[in-house]
């Protein structure tokens, strides 16, 4: 459709450079140059004109002519090139179909192809089935065997533990016996030995209280006999001019083991300053006071911090 309208448009394009041309050459064959006045020659106009115009009628012939020479060579030209065209798309149409052809060969090998491997696939898994299943079976046997001989061990692991359960048992039942033989001894000496031992805290609990008395008398005993000693030796010191008689207080005194006072303290008053203020300083002479020499008997007797009755 373009190379058509090129085609039309160049002829058109001719004609008007033709219809030109021609144009020029009527106007260039007028002389309009002023020449000198003189008779005119007889002159065939008519024929003048005529042969001007069949020239250019003839140029005219030969320009359309060769327009349409070259319009046919044109189209020969533009038909050659379709055919080549049409040739050129038929071999493309033929060369497609061959490519199609070829693409289908080959699909249809692919397919093929992959028929043949899944078909080899399925040959394959069926092997690998019948494989597993051989050693499904394998196991299976080897199972059983193992379950025989497991059964077997456990059989005999049972009737071992029967006769150890029941060595056990015999030997267990000795023991207790033993035990129990044993435990009625023990019962028997730990009573014997709590009557024993009961029988000697008894005895020493007699012996120890009586022990208590003996010696609680033999304190209380000590303890007057001192009191008596050391009352006359502060008596000595003491002295009663002016007081009344019949007093008396009592002194809390604080001892060294040697007898030596350390300090002394009226604990309980005569109701009688002077007497009271004369035995505290009777007490400080008379130190030291009559103290057991045994410093066990001393401590015992709490003499480190003594309260007696002062009474001369």
């Amino acid at each position: 459709m373009r190379l058509h309208w090129f085609v039309t448009f160049r002829s058109v394009f001719y004609a008007f450079l033709l219809h030109a041309v021609a144009i020029a050459l009527l106007f260039i064959s007028l002389d309009f140059t002023p020449a000198p006045i003189r008779p005119a020659p007889k002159v065939n106009i008519v024929n003048a004109v005529s042969v001007d115009r069949a020239q250019v009628e003839a140029e005219l012939e030969r320009l359309k002519k060769a327009d349409q020479d070259k319009l046919e060579a044109e189209k020969k030209r533009v038909a050659e090139l379709e055919a080549k065209a049409r040739e050129e798309q038929q071999k493309a149409e033929q060369a497609r179909k061959q490519r199609q052809e070829e693409e289908e060969k080959l699909l249809a090998a692919k397919k093929k192809k992959e028929q043949e491997q899944k078909q080899r696939e399925q040959e394959e898994q069926k092997l690998a089935l019948l494989e597993k299943e051989k050693q499904e079976l394998e196991r299976q046997r080897k199972i059983e065997e193992e379950k025989k001989l497991k059964a077997e061990d456990e059989r005999k692991r049972l009737e071992e533990e029967k006769r150890k359960a029941e060595e056990e048992r015999r030997k267990k039942e000795e023991e207790l016996k033993r035990l129990a033989e044993e435990k009625i001894r023990q019962e028997e000496e730990r009573k014997r030995r709590e009557a024993e031992q009961k029988l000697k805290e008894e005895m020493d609990r007699e012996l120890a209280a009586e022990e208590t008395r003996l010696r609680e008398e033999s304190d209380s005993r000590m303890i007057a006999k001192l009191g008596n000693e050391i009352n006359e030796k502060i008596t000595k010191y003491f002295n009663l001019t002016g007081l009344p008689e019949n007093l008396s207080c009592k002194l809390n005194v604080k001892l060294l083991p040697s007898g030596e006072v350390v300090s002394a303290s009226i604990s309980q008053s005569s109701g009688n300053d002077i007497f009271d203020r004369r035995a505290l300083t009777a007490v400080q002479k008379a130190s030291p006071l009559p103290v057991p020499e045994d410093i066990n008997t001393f401590e015992r007797l709490n003499l480190r911090d003594a309260t007696f009755t002062f009474k001369p």
